[in-house]
């Protein structure tokens, strides 16, 4: 139970690590009691879109110290991408690497998404089996030379399989023919500041890709 003092105090009672009730002088007895006066009780933030990138490139920050820092803030769950671990988690023998990793480091609770690049769709049932909440596909070029961009029949299968499976598919949306135009025509012109490369990614790239996965949205289901 925590319980705090003042005009508005109320307990919450917890079981089974879950808040089971919120009120004033809740009844019962607790097997343990913090006094949480002065303090606020908020629920642990729950973080979709992590990157560990464990294994394989554990010095960028891998599960340990990453997760070190979502328990500082308040996070008590997160959902790790399967792009930048070496392997990236596209299968179920990199599922395995990495689910072994975060279970050997891993300060608070988690879950994994799987990948979706162009291959063999059956792979995503290797993934789901084991339990990834979702697929993570990228519109344009990762950045990363092992997981590679999804182009629209990959996308396609993709989302067909996830509806079978009743997992989402989460897309980073950006047009990369129209960022690549415009990244091509900044360098030719040395307008290379930070602030020029963020105008080779203007809103009208996002929403064109948007518009493509909205389709293919709507015709897989």
């Amino acid at each position: 139970m925590v319980t705090a003092a003042g005009e508005a105090a109320h307990d919450v009672g917890i079981a089974d690590a879950l808040v089971a009730a919120v009120g004033p002088e809740l009844e019962g007895d607790a097997a343990e009691t913090l006094d949480a006066s002065g303090l606020h009780v908020f629920p642990g933030v729950v973080d979709a879109h992590v990157h560990c990138n464990e294994p394989g490139r554990t010095d960028w920050e891998g599960f340990a110290h990453a997760t070190a820092a979502l328990a500082a803030g308040g996070a008590t769950t997160f959902v790790d991408m399967p792009l930048n671990a070496s392997p990236p988690t596209i299968d179920g023998a990199s599922f395995d690497l990495k689910l072994a990793a975060a279970e050997r480091a891993s300060a608070i609770d988690f879950a994994l998404w799987g990948g979706l690049v162009p291959g063999d769709v059956d792979r995503l049932d290797e993934l789901a089996g084991r339990g990834a909440v979702g697929f993570k596909a990228f519109m344009c070029p990762t950045g990363v030379d092992d997981f590679v961009m999804a182009d629209d029949d990959t996308l396609q299968a993709g989302m067909e399989r996830a509806a079978r499976l009743g997992l989402p598919v989460a897309v980073h949306a950006e047009d990369p023919e129209l960022t690549a135009r415009l990244a091509a025509e900044a360098v030719a012109s040395r307008r290379t500041t930070l602030r020029d490369y963020l105008r080779s990614r203007p809103v009208v790239a996002e929403l064109r890709a948007i518009g493509r996965a909205l389709e293919l949205a709507e015709e897989t289901g």
